[in-house]
C-alpha cells in the first residue's frame, strides 16, 4: 500500500515537472512580449502626454502600475489555465489590446487637459478604436490556429470590461454626463460582485451573439461619448439608450442563470 502511495505521488512529481518544463518556453516568450508591449506603453503615454514631467510621471505611473497587475495576473494565469505550448497570435493581440487600455488610463489624472485639447481627445479615441477594432481577431485566430482556449476567452472579456470601465472613469470625470455613466463601465464588476453573494449567478451561461453584439455597441458608443463631437442631449440619450442594452443583456443571462438555479431546486 505504502509502495503505491509512493508511486503515484512520484508520478505526480514527475507530471508535474513535466508540465513545468514544457512552460518554460512559453513563459519565456510571454516574458519577451510583456517588455516589447512595455515600450509601446512608454511611448503611447508620451504620445498623449508629452513632455511635461508632472503629467509624464503621474499618468505613466498609473499606466505602469495597472499593466504590470495584469500581467502579474496572466502570467499565474498561463501557469495555472493555459493548455497551450504556444501564445499565437491570438493572445499576443489580446495582450495589445490589454497595452492600448492600460495607456488610456494615464489620461485619468489629467481630464482637464483631455477637456481643453481636443487633439489629446482624439487621441485617446484613436487608442481605444484600434483597441475595439482588434476585438474579434483574436477569437478568429485562435480558432484558426487550433488555441482556442477558456483563458483566451477570459482574457479578452477582462480586456473589453477594463476598456470600458477606464472609458466611463474618462467620461465620468469630464462631467460631459451625471454619475450615472459610471454604470456603463461597471456593470460587468457588479455582476462578479453579486455572483460572491449569491452562487447561482457563478454558473456558466451560453455564448450569445446578442451579447458580444452589446459589448461591441457599449465600447463604441463610449468612444463616441468621450469624442468632442458629442455633448448635451444627444451624448445623454446615446449614453442612456446604451445603457439599458447592456441592462437588458446583462437581465437576459440573469433570467437564464436564475430557470436553471430553480430546475435544479
Amino acid at each position: 500500500m505504502s509502495g503505491d502511495m509512493s508511486a503515484t505521488f512520484a508520478d505526480r512529481a514527475a507530471a508535474l515537472h513535466g508540465a513545468r518544463k514544457a512552460q518554460g518556453p512559453l513563459l519565456r516568450r510571454f516574458a519577451i512580449v510583456v517588455i516589447v508591449h512595455l515600450w509601446l506603453l512608454a511611448m503611447l503615454v508620451y504620445a498623449l502626454l508629452g513632455f511635461d514631467p508632472s503629467a509624464f510621471w503621474t499618468g505613466g505611473a498609473l499606466a505602469l502600475v495597472l499593466y504590470l497587475a495584469m500581467n502579474g495576473v496572466l502570467w499565474a494565469g498561463l501557469v495555472r489555465h493555459y493548455p497551450h505550448a504556444d501564445l499565437g497570435l491570438c493572445n499576443l493581440v489580446t495582450h495589445f489590446r490589454a497595452t492600448l487600455t492600460a495607456a488610456l488610463a494615464a489620461l485619468l489624472p489629467h481630464i482637464a487637459a483631455l477637456a481643453a485639447d481636443p487633439l489629446l481627445a482624439w487621441g485617446c479615441v484613436i487608442i481605444a478604436a484600434v483597441a475595439l477594432a482588434c476585438d474579434g481577431i483574436d477569437g478568429w485566430a485562435a480558432r484558426r490556429a487550433g488555441l482556442a482556449s477558456r483563458f483566451g476567452a477570459r482574457f479578452d472579456m477582462e480586456v473589453d470590461s477594463l476598456l470600458a470601465l477606464i472609458l466611463a472613469l474618462i467620461l465620468w470625470q469630464s462631467a460631459k454626463l451625471g454619475d450615472w455613466v459610471l454604470l456603463l463601465g461597471v456593470m460587468r464588476y457588479l455582476f462578479v460582485l453579486a455572483a460572491w453573494c449569491l452562487p447561482w449567478l457563478n454558473r456558466p451561461t451560453p455564448p450569445r451573439i446578442s451579447a458580444k453584439l452589446v459589448c461591441v455597441i457599449q465600447i463604441a458608443a463610449l468612444i463616441a461619448l468621450v469624442s468632442p463631437v458629442l455633448s448635451g442631449a444627444a451624448a445623454t440619450g446615446l449614453a442612456a439608450g446604451v445603457l439599458a442594452l447592456v441592462i437588458w443583456s446583462f437581465g437576459v443571462d440573469i433570467r437564464y442563470l436564475w430557470q436553471i438555479r430553480a430546475r435544479c431546486a
